[in-house]
C-alpha cells in the first residue's frame, strides 16, 4: 500500500476540487494528482531510487506538499528539515542521516555533501514537460505498506532534535487515529497556520488531504486581524492553533464568539492553562478543542468541548488506536489518579532509526518524556515533562503544579518553572512570569507560599516581558536557563545576566 493513494484517488474523482491554496496559487486534485506523479518521474530521472532518503528544505508553501507526496509515490523517504535553521545544523542532519539529495529553495547555501536540487524556474519547467511512466500513473513504485514513509525530528525544545520514522502502514494507522480525534463528516477548508517542518503542521494538512479538504496555507507570524480575514476570505471551516496564536486571538476578544462559524478549532503544539480553554470556548468558538499529540504518533488524544467545565486541566481522551498507560519508574502499571511516566503503544506509533536504541522506546512502548495521571475514563492529565522534574529533599517537584498556581494570580498571563542545579546539589525551583497586571515579584512569591508547601516555592521569580518560544508554539526553557548566571558557592540567589 501507499499511504498517499486515496489523495491521489480524489484526482481521479474530484478533479476541480481544490486541494491546495498558497497565496495567489490554487491547486485542484486533478492538478495536485498530475503534479505529484510528474514530480516523482522527475526525481527518477535524476537518479532518486525507491527506499532513499530525500531531504525536504523548502518553505512552508505548496511546493513542499507536492514534494513530499511525490517522494513517498516514488517509493522513497521523505526527511523535512527547518530551511529557517543555520546551513550547518542542517548540514550535520544531511550528513549524519545519509541523504541521497535535498530539496531547497532557489537561492539556498549548499546544504550537507548530498546533491541540493533547487526548485527554480528550470525545476518547474522540467517537471512540466515530464512523462510519467504506467507504473507511476497507477500505484506508484511502492507495495509494501512497511517501507518507510518519513523521517521527522521533535521540535527540539527541550533539546536537540531526535529523529524516528514511520512507515506507510504505521503512518496509515497514526492519521486514521487522528482522523478520529478529528470528528468531521462532509468536506472541509482548513486552514494551517503552522510551519511544515513541525509535525503538527504537516500532519494536520497532510490528513485533512487525505479526506479530500482544501487546505489553506498561511504560515505564521501573524495578526489576529490576518487570521480573522483569512477564516472569512476563504470560508474556513476548521483551524489548528498554537497557544500563542490562541492568546492573541483572545486578546482581541469581546463578548460574542470571534469564529462562529468553524466547524473545529483545535489547539496543539503546547498546553493552555485551564482558564484558557474556557475562556476559548466562550470567546472564540463553541467547537474549541485541544489537541494532544506527539512528532511519534501524530495527534492521540482530544479534549471536546463538553469536558471542559469537569476536566479544564487534561489533554482529553486518546483515540481508539492507542494504548495509555502511566507507570512508576519500574514500569509498573500505576492505577488512576497516580501520578508516573506516560507511555503510548499501537500500530501507528513510529520506531527507531535502524541501529538507535533510544531510551523512549522500550518493550514494545513509547515513552513521550511527560509527567502524567490518567482518570478512571482515561482522561490525561500531563504534569510536565521528565526532564523537568526537580527534587528537593528526595522529593519530586513538577513545574505544572508551581506554573498552575502562579497563574491562579489575576495579575498573570504566562508562567514558565524549571529547575537549575544549585551549589549544594539540590534542585532550585526557577519561575518567569509575564504579567498582564502591575504586580512585584515578591506579591507573587507571598502567593506562592500561600498555595505550596514551602520545598515548591520558586526561590526566584523572574518578571518578563514575553516567554522564548519556538515555531510549534513550544516555551523554550532551555533559552531561559541561559538567561541567569549559575548560582555561586554560598549565594542564596540566581541573577539575571546584564
Amino acid at each position: 500500500m501507499n499511504v498517499i493513494a486515496p489523495i491521489l484517488q480524489f484526482a481521479r474523482y474530484r478533479p476541480g476540487a481544490l486541494a491546495l491554496i498558497d497565496a495567489d496559487r490554487r491547486i485542484t486534485y486533478g492538478e495536485l494528482g498530475r503534479l505529484v506523479r510528474r514530480t516523482a518521474q522527475h526525481l527518477i530521472s535524476l537518479g532518486a531510487g525507491p527506499g532513499e532518503r530525500i531531504g525536504l528544505c523548502l518553505k512552508d508553501r505548496a511546493d513542499q506538499i507536492v514534494a513530499m507526496l511525490a517522494i513517498a509515490w516514488m517509493g522513497g523517504v521523505a526527511v523535512p528539515l527547518d530551511w529557517r535553521a543555520k546551513p550547518a545544523e542542517n548540514a550535520r542532519f544531511i550528513n549524519d542521516l545519509g541523504l541521497a539529495a535535498v530539496l531547497t529553495e532557489p537561492g539556498a547555501a549548499q546544504a550537507g555533501q548530498a546533491p541540493n536540487w533547487k526548485l527554480d524556474a528550470d525545476w518547474h519547467g522540467a517537471v512540466a514537460g515530464t512523462q510519467v511512466s504506467l507504473a507511476l500513473l497507477e500505484d506508484g513504485l511502492l507495495a509494501d505498506g512497511q517501507r518507510v514513509f518519513m523521517i521527522s525530528a521533535t521540535s527540539g525544545s527541550t533539546g536537540a532534535p531526535k529523529f524516528t520514522q514511520m512507515t506507510h502502514l504505521q503512518y496509515y494507522f497514526a492519521a486514521a487515529g487522528m482522523l478520529e480525534i478529528m470528528g468531521l463528516s462532509g468536506r472541509h477548508q482548513f486552514l494551517c497556520t503552522s510551519a511544515l517542518y513541525y509535525s503538527g503542521g504537516r500532519n494536520s494538512c497532510l490528513a485533512h488531504l487525505l479526506r479530500g479538504d482544501g487546505v489553506v496555507l498561511y504560515p505564521g507570524p501573524f495578526s489576529a486581524a490576518d487570521y480573522l480575514r483569512l477564516v472569512e476570505q476563504h470560508q474556513i471551516t476548521v483551524s489548528v492553533l498554537v497557544p500563542t496564536a490562541v492568546r492573541q486571538l483572545l486578546a482581541s476578544a469581546r463578548d460574542a464568539p470571534l469564529l462562529p462559524g468553524l466547524a473545529a478549532v483545535f489547539c496543539s503544539g503546547a498546553p493552555l492553562y485551564a482558564d484558557e480553554k474556557r475562556a476559548a470556548l466562550r470567546l472564540l468558538s463553541p467547537h474549541f478543542h485541544e489537541r494532544y499529540g506527539t512528532a511519534e504518533t501524530l495527534a492521540t488524544a482530544v479534549l471536546r468541548p463538553e469536558d471542559f467545565a469537569g476536566r479544564g486541566e487534561s489533554v482529553g481522551q486518546p483515540h481508539s488506536l492507542i494504548a495509555v498507560e502511566v507507570v512508576d519508574d519500574g514500569d509498573a502499571a500505576l492505577p488512576a489518579g497516580q501520578s508516573g511516566k506516560l507511555r503510548l503503544r499501537g500500530p501507528g506509533v513510529a520506531e527507531p532509526l535502524p541501529g538507535a536504541a533510544p531510551a523512549n522506546f522500550r518493550n514494545g512502548w513509547f515513552y513521550p518524556g511527560e509527567i502524567a495521571c490518567l482518570d478512571a475514563e482515561g482522561f490525561i492529565f500531563i504534569q510536565g515533562r521528565t526532564s523537568d522534574v526537580m527534587m528537593r529533599s528526595g522529593t519530586k517537584i513538577y513545574p505544572a503544579e508551581i506554573e498552575t498556581v502562579l497563574l491562579n494570580h489575576q495579575a498573570v498571563a504566562e508562567a514558565a518553572v524549571f529547575g537549575q542545579r544549585g551549589a549544594d546539589g539540590e534542585d532550585i525551583v526557577m519561575a518567569f512570569v509575564v504579567a498582564r497586571l502591575p504586580v512585584s515579584a515578591g506579591d507573587l512569591m507571598a502567593h506562592c507560599r500561600t498555595h505550596l508547601t514551602p520545598h515548591k516555592v520558586p526561590r526566584h521569580i523572574v518578571l518578563t516581558a514575553g516567554l522564548p518560544k519556538n515555531t510549534a508554539g513550544k516555551v523554550d526553557k532551555i533559552s531561559l536557563a541561559k538567561t541567569l548566571e549559575p548560582e555561586k558557592e554560598g549565594s542564596r540567589y540566581f541573577f539575571e545576566k546584564k
